[in-house]
């Protein structure tokens, strides 16, 4: 998908994706789709996208499920388009400076060091600072060029580069770029997410609401997609009867997973009831650095919690719809309400929530969401938790739906106009133009 001419203002999108990393349902990614989402309904601006070409097949299939149109909302640019190679990232940002016709870029991630090398103006998307919040005590990742110890010279690097830097909170912008990375509050734009809406992936479901009839084609697409990844126990998994629990996430140190599973077990195996977790996190089992898979094994909970990868956008909506209740038990996110939240009430289906300090922000703004925020280190008032809300599913869902509407006058489109902004400001207030 080549450049093509427009009188859109064109904004670049950095994806600097190293080899071997995930594309489809990662947190940074399901962004972008909603950012190009909003571009297409603002209007003003086309998102340029230059990805290695190890990836691009991948985000392209993954892109063109969304709300817009290739070409005309957003194009794609990797080295191939112009029978040019990239081995390195430093060749990738050498294509773009050449071939990308750009008046400003946005970078997905703070630590893509290369962006520091882009010609034009730049805005840095800084979600968070895990790393230096939530340490890994190892030589691994503090030792001489250690991962966290390389992380961070890369964010320091383009942090001080950036034009500007867009954050998604204000906890993240005080806690962690002011007061960790030395950044001043002029530089950077608090933009909140807009809520993320799946229910165009399932046409069949009437807006927020579930049926017997939705549960049973949400099932069949889970088992068709099932059937297609040998995933054997699940090619005729029951998912419209069978009561589950929904965890879309990755595993990782802050997301807690360990924590869902330990409630449900408590649930199956002390009070006999009928309940499993179907998660989105690939299990590496043997890995030292999340405690989930040694609990797994340990538990013998291997088919109490079933892992499911890697789920398109209509599969990943439909196992949402067919859930009983999704919970994400993160301690920490750099938004405020977590995605989980919103995709699963826009498909019928309440959520639960961890208390952490992006709860908290959202606490704020809705204090009507108080009782659906669990302990994150608390397992019974999990199970708890997911007891009530199962045993009154319609009321908790009504409180929920009624939330998400009141903050659903946040638009998408208002969102992406601010990223976009961010990372054109300098160039339109050099030629006195409006985003």
């Amino acid at each position: 998908m080549t450049d093509v001419p427009s009188s859109r203002i064109p904004v670049g999108i950095w994806a600097q994706w190293p080899p071997g990393a995930r594309w489809a349902n990662e947190g940074m990614t399901r962004l972008l789709g909603f950012l190009i989402e909003g571009i297409a309904s603002d209007g003003r601006f086309v998102f340029r996208v230059v990805l290695p070409d190890w990836i691009r097949e991948e985000a392209e299939h993954d892109l063109r499920g969304l709300a817009a149109s290739a070409g005309e909302d957003y194009t794609l640019h990797s080295p191939a388009d112009h029978q040019m190679t990239a081995s390195t990232m430093r060749e990738l940002v050498e294509f773009a400076n050449r071939n990308v016709e750009v008046e400003g870029w946005l970078s997905l991630f703070p630590n893509f060091d290369q962006a520091v090398h882009l010609e034009k103006p730049l805005a840095v998307i800084f979600p968070d600072s895990i790393p230096k919040v939530f340490h890994e005590f190892s030589d691994l990742a503090w030792g001489r060029n250690g991962n966290h110890q390389v992380w961070e010279s890369y964010v320091r690097k383009l942090v001080d580069r950036a034009d500007r830097l867009v954050t998604f909170s204000r906890h993240v912008r005080d806690a962690q770029l002011v007061r960790i990375f030395g950044a001043t509050a002029d530089r950077i734009d608090v933009v909140p997410h807009a809520p993320p809406n799946l229910s165009p992936a399932l046409p069949f479901v009437a807006p927020g609401e579930r049926t017997p009839e939705s549960r049973t084609l949400a099932a069949e697409l889970l088992r068709e997609f099932a059937a297609e990844k040998g995933w054997d126990y699940l090619r005729s998994f029951p998912f419209e009867q069978a009561p589950f629990v929904a965890v879309s996430t990755q595993d990782r140190v802050t997301k807690n997973i360990r924590l869902i599973l330990e409630a449900v077990l408590r649930l199956v195996r002390a009070e006999r009831r009928d309940l499993k977790i179907l998660s989105t996190a690939p299990l590496h089992f043997g890995a030292n650095w999340t405690p989930l898979p040694g609990t797994i094994e340990r538990r013998l909970a291997h088919r109490d919690l079933l892992s499911v990868p890697d789920l398109p956008r209509e599969q990943h909506a439909a196992l949402y719809h067919c859930a009983e209740v999704a919970v994400h038990a993160s301690l920490f996110e750099g938004g405020h309400a977590p995605f989980p939240f919103y995709e699963a009430v826009s498909v019928g289906t309440p959520c639960l929530m961890a208390r952490g300090p992006h709860v908290e922000e959202v606490l704020e703004e809705e204090p009507s969401l108080r009782s659906f925020v669990f302990d994150p280190n608390d397992a019974d008032g999990l199970a708890s938790a997911i007891v009530d809300v199962v045993e009154n599913r319609a009321d908790a869902l009504a409180i929920q739906r009624e939330a998400y509407k009141r903050m659903s006058q946040r638009s998408w489109a208002d969102v992406s106009a601010a990223y976009a902004q961010a990372a054109v400001r300098s160039t339109l207030e050099l030629h006195g133009r409006e985003g």
